[in-house]
């Protein structure tokens, strides 16, 4: 499963797309997310949780996300880890779980990241 997403900056929700095992599209939005100082200086680790809705039902994930300086000052490259805790309608039973990469650009107001990784139906 693959899922692209899309967002400003701050609180406002995103779009989304994904393939494979979910395919759907929709809004998602980050209800929590707190953020926790790397050893490094140049680095910080973001702990998200995002609700996707989509036409078939909601799916809910955990995400680790380490962004990292880069030469421009304005963006941060991504990479991390994320895990669906739980869902509704048709993603009620669906967990998975995979890898985050992506950039924040704070010149274009744009959080672009792909989710990759594999899913499944949990027995209810």
């Amino acid at each position: 499963m693959t899922i692209q997403t899309r967002k400003p900056f701050g609180p406002s929700p995103g779009v989304f797309a994904s393939t494979g095992a979910i395919p759907e599209s929709g809004t998602f939005l980050n209800s929590s997310v707190i953020l926790e100082a790397a050893s490094a200086p140049d680095r910080v680790t973001a702990h998200v949780t995002q609700r996707f809705d989509g036409a078939h039902g909601t799916f809910t994930l955990r995400a680790a996300i380490t962004e990292t300086a880069t030469d421009d000052l304005h963006v941060l490259s991504e990479a991390g880890t994320w895990a669906i805790i739980g869902g509704t309608g048709s993603y009620e039973t669906l967990r998975g779980r995979g890898r985050i990469t992506g950039t924040a650009d704070d010149n274009v107001d744009l959080i672009a990241r792909t989710y990759s990784g594999t899913v499944r139906r949990a027995a209810p």
